[in-house]
C-alpha cells in the first residue's frame, strides 16, 4: 500500500508542471518552514507571487536547504527563480526576517512587513488579559501601535512613535525593548499598503503561512518524514497539488 502511494505521488509530481506565473508586475509573499530530519535541521523556503491586481498567489518551486532559516538561504532561494519572474517583482510581503528585508533592499523591491507577526510578538510578552502582570503597559503599547499601523496620515503619528520609543528604552522585557525599537525604526515598512494602494498589498504574510500550515498538517498525517528524500518528494507534491493560494489586498479578508 505504501509503495503504491509513493508511486502515485511520484507519477503526479513528474507529470504535473508548476503553475504559470501571471503577466505584469508581481507581489511576492515569502515565509520559511524549518523541520528536523535525519538528525539535522532543514528549511523550506516558500515563495508565492501574485499579479498586482490579482486575488490568488501562484506557488513557486521552493528551495529546500540544510540548516535553519538564514539570509544566505533566502538569497539562494530568490536567485533560483527565473530572471523573467524576479525582475517583475515590485514588492515583498514578509515577516521581517533579516534575509528577506536585505534581499528586498538589494533588489530594489518595496517592503511590506507583516502586522500579525508584530502584534503576536508583543502579545507574547505583554498580554492584555485582566490577570496579566503587565496589563497597563500592554494596553499602552497596543493603544499606540494600532494608529501607527492603520492611521492614513503619517503626520499624526509623532506622539505615538515617541511613546513607543520611550517604552522601548524602559520596558523590563528585553523582547519588548527589541520589538518596539525595531518597530519605531522601521515603522514605514508596516505602512506601505497605505502609501501604495495601487499595489493592493495584504498586511500579513498569511498566504505563505497557510502553506506552512498545510505542511504541518501533512507531517501530522504522515507521522513525520523518515528521510530527507521522502520529505522533499512529499513537499513538492503538496505544493504542486495546491497550485495557488488566496491572496487579497488589505481592504479584504486575508
Amino acid at each position: 500500500m505504501q509503495n503504491t502511494l509513493k508511486k502515485s505521488r511520484d507519477l503526479f509530481t513528474e507529470s504535473t508542471p508548476w503553475q504559470p506565473v501571471p503577466e505584469g508586475h508581481l507581489v511576492m509573499v515569502a515565509d520559511a518552514v524549518v523541520e528536523y530530519i535525519e538528525g539535522h535541521w532543514h528549511t523550506v523556503y516558500l515563495m508565492l507571487v501574485r499579479a498586482v491586481c490579482g486575488t490568488e498567489a501562484i506557488i513557486l518551486p521552493p528551495l529546500i536547504k540544510r540548516g535553519t532559516e538564514t539570509a544566505a538561504g533566502w538569497k539562494q532561494a530568490i536567485d533560483s527563480l527565473p530572471e523573467t519572474v524576479e525582475k517583475r517583482v515590485v514588492a515583498l510581503v514578509c515577516d521581517g526576517h533579516n534575509g528577506l528585508t536585505t534581499e528586498a533592499k538589494w533588489r530594489g523591491w518595496l517592503l511590506q512587513r507583516c502586522h500579525f507577526h508584530l502584534l503576536a510578538r508583543i502579545q507574547s510578552r505583554r498580554s492584555r488579559w485582566k490577570i496579566a502582570r503587565h496589563k497597563v503597559e500592554a494596553e499602552k503599547i497596543f493603544h499606540h501601535v494600532r494608529p501607527v499601523l492603520e492611521h492614513p496620515d503619517e503626520h499624526e503619528l509623532t506622539e505615538s512613535l515617541s511613546i513607543l520609543e520611550e517604552i522601548g528604552w524602559t520596558s523590563t522585557s528585553p523582547e519588548i525593548r527589541k520589538v518596539l525599537s525595531g518597530f519605531v525604526r522601521n515603522f514605514g515598512d508596516y505602512r506601505l499598503y497605505l502609501k501604495r494602494p495601487d499595489l493592493h498589498l495584504p498586511t500579513t504574510n498569511n498566504t505563505a503561512e497557510s502553506l506552512a500550515s498545510s505542511i504541518a498538517n501533512l507531517k501530522y498525517r504522515m507521522r513525520g518524514f523518515p528521510t530527507l528524500n521522502s520529505f522533499t518528494r512529499w513537499i513538492v507534491a503538496l505544493l504542486k497539488f495546491k497550485k495557488k493560494v488566496a491572496c487579497n489586498g488589505f481592504h479584504q479578508q486575508n
